[in-house]
């Protein structure tokens, strides 16, 4: 015997037409300011934010280590390997610094490079170091600087990649210059 307006998570856009559940990617408040609660429509969900069901009230943000770049996403993305997002509902992923990285897709936090290893360029993946250079992660931060690899002193030597220190030369051996392999 009377109309009623549509909940929330439903429209109608037809009339005389049942209402019917928002689609994935879209929300509707049931606001009772009027001029906020359109029953015709549902709106996209912002940027930041995402929706995977049909017929709800609210979006859902993305979760830190993920961002949505559009409007009615379905789900968000992750952040690439060397981006991190520390907050939710971002709407695009920031650099590591170099000399850090994020060692997954969809990370939170950025961690500085390993022994062994390092980065000089912002938002970039942790590499070994070469073969005849070393880099030794030590919490003194005048000896730790992870964006380069020292060479090897005279009288040491490394033959492999990705290493925390150099190997002495044998006796009966010498290495008269720096970063031998």
């Amino acid at each position: 015997a009377k109309c009623t307006s549509c909940g929330a998570g439903r429209y109608s856009n037809v009339m005389g037409e049942d209402c019917k559940d928002c689609g994935k990617g879209r929300y509707r408040v049931n606001d009772k300011n009027e001029s906020k609660n359109d029953p015709t429509t549902c709106d996209a969900c912002p940027k930041g934010y995402y929706q995977d069901s049909e017929g709800q009230a609210s979006c859902l943000p993305c979760l830190p280590g993920q961002f949505g770049n559009a409007t009615g996403m379905l789900q968000c993305h992750a952040c690439d390997v060397g981006k991190v997002r520390e907050k939710q509902n971002a709407t695009r992923c920031s650099d590591c610094e170099a000399g850090q990285s994020s060692d997954t897709k969809g990370s939170a936090k950025c961690t500085s490079c390993g022994a062994g290893q390092y980065s000089n360029v912002t938002g970039t993946d942790c590499k070994d170091c070469a073969k005849g250079r070393y880099r030794v992660n030590d919490k003194d931060e005048s000896k730790n600087d992870p964006t380069t690899c020292d060479a090897c002193p005279a009288g040491y030597y490394q033959d492999g990649e990705g290493k925390a220190s150099c190997l002495p030369c044998l006796p009966g051996q010498f290495g008269n210059v720096t970063g031998m392999l």
